[in-house]
């Protein structure tokens, strides 16, 4: 009888099927996908991970960012630019495609897979140093300025430990076989970058600076079974966890040679009117050589230290003379003016056209031109790239507004005043239909 248990034992023991545990893969090349998936228009390519600096995207951001040291006039708190960096371009040095796939997992991993993100706190001057004047904005290595991350998908900030985000069927494809996880499962960031009264820790002053310092703000990492990124932990310093590190996170966000801050005495918009109103106009009257036309004022703040200029035009080398410009701030304006031929030889646009330019229901063959006060037409800035000069659309601030002669504390208001004209574009025929344009005024160093 215990013989024959035993042999009933074994017997068991031989026949128990051996449990095989699911493993996410990275994928770098087409060999992981079917033909099927491919054929579906996804794609595989190699990719390098967050390996700092070079491996980062762009950002978005304005490439020169304008600073003052007089914290009356711009306090710790002042914005200084943002932007709304895209995974797919933002994420990597090489832009992913929204098809790519970057990881597959088996089907059994499918509650298990997550986006995890982190501001990097290994380093003081790259989010390891927390300002005192803003909720989750991070020192940098130039003194007085703070970025923050915002997950787009989230809404929450990047800090300084990791948080995740569940990925769902929604944000993947799958087959009978397996789930694969493209880049456009992962969330865009939005950047913050502002002037912080904080001294938690000092950088540079050096003006103008470019900046080098080699590290990313934060990081976009991808967590499941079997990957070295799988023991990442929520709620735990980047510092202390940096599983999987840099191959299996395929998002670092930074400004390494991407913006260039320029310190001195500068001016800020003051006052600026948030709509401007053309009186209606028939098509007609456009194609005979009639305008429509709208006066406006915008108000500056300006040290009384500040410099007017425009700089050196086509040089590199950024200065502290101080331009204001019209920017037009609608990419679609901007490519509808461009099509037309509406830009100088320095790039400047010369008609700000509407933002759905070429729709059902909206003017064409007509665009809006700005008029300094002596009458003088002012070419548009298609983007913040500085330096391009009057024909770029950058100038003198002192050339477009009058002092008030109200100094205080150091600071004059100076004021502009414009004309908005719409006009029937030179060779183009005026048709019926609604202009709904955006401009915004910008100061900046040049």
């Amino acid at each position: 009888m215990l013989k024959k248990i035993k042999i009933l034992i074994a017997t068991l023991l031989i026949s128990t099927p051996i449990i095989s545990h699911a493993v996410c893969v990275r994928v770098i090349n087409t060999t992981l996908l079917t033909a099927d998936l491919i054929s579906s228009g996804y794609t595989a390519a190699n990719w390098l991970g967050a390996c700092h600096a070079t491996c980062g995207g762009k950002l978005g951001l304005p490439p020169q960012i304008s600073i003052t040291t007089n914290n009356s006039f711009m306090p710790g708190g002042t914005l200084l630019a943002s932007a709304s960096a895209s995974f797919l371009t933002g994420a990597q040095s090489t832009a992913f495609t929204a098809n790519q796939i970057l990881f597959r997992c088996a089907l059994a991993d499918a509650d298990s897979l997550s986006e995890v993100y982190t501001a990097q706190s290994y380093y003081p001057f790259s989010g390891g140093t927390e300002t005192t004047d803003i909720e989750s904005a991070y020192h940098t290595y130039v003194d007085g300025v703070a970025v923050r991350l915002t997950n787009q998908k989230t809404g929450k900030y990047f800090t300084g430990r990791w948080q995740s985000r569940k990925l769902t069927s929604e944000d993947w494809v799958q087959d009978d076989t397996y789930i694969y996880i493209p880049a456009s499962a992962f969330s865009d960031v939005y950047v913050e970058v502002f002037k912080t009264a904080s001294k938690a820790i000092t950088g540079i002053t050096t003006t103008p600076y470019l900046y080098l310092y080699a590290y990313d703000a934060g990081f976009i990492a991808f967590r499941g079974p079997g990957l070295p990124s799988a023991c990442i932990v929520d709620g735990v310093l980047e510092s202390a966890n940096i599983c999987g590190w840099y191959d299996n996170w395929p998002g670092s966000f930074g400004l390494y040679n991407d913006v260039t801050f320029v310190r001195g005495a500068m001016c800020m918009v003051k006052e600026y009117p948030s709509v401007v109103n053309l009186p209606t106009i028939s098509n007609s009257s456009l194609n005979n050589g009639d305008t429509s036309q709208s006066t406006f004022s915008i108000s500056l703040s300006c040290e009384d230290s500040a410099v007017s200029g425009v700089g050196n035009v086509g040089t590199v080398t950024a200065s502290s003379v101080v331009a204001m410009g019209f920017l037009v701030n609608q990419p679609s304006a901007v490519t509808a003016a461009t099509n037309l031929g509406l830009q100088t030889t320095s790039g400047g646009i010369t008609h700000l056209l509407d933002t759905n330019y070429d729709s059902e229901g909206v003017a064409s063959g007509v665009g809006i031109r700005i008029y300094g006060e002596s009458g003088n037409v002012l070419n548009l800035l298609p983007s913040k790239t500085t330096r391009t000069g009057n024909a770029g659309g950058w100038y003198a601030y002192k050339d477009l507004t009058t002092s008030q002669g109200d100094s205080t504390d150091g600071v004059t208001t100076y004021t502009g005043n414009f004309t908005a004209s719409l006009e029937a574009i030179s060779g183009q025929t005026a048709t019926a239909g609604t202009v709904n344009a955006q401009l915004q005024v910008v100061v900046s160093f040049q």
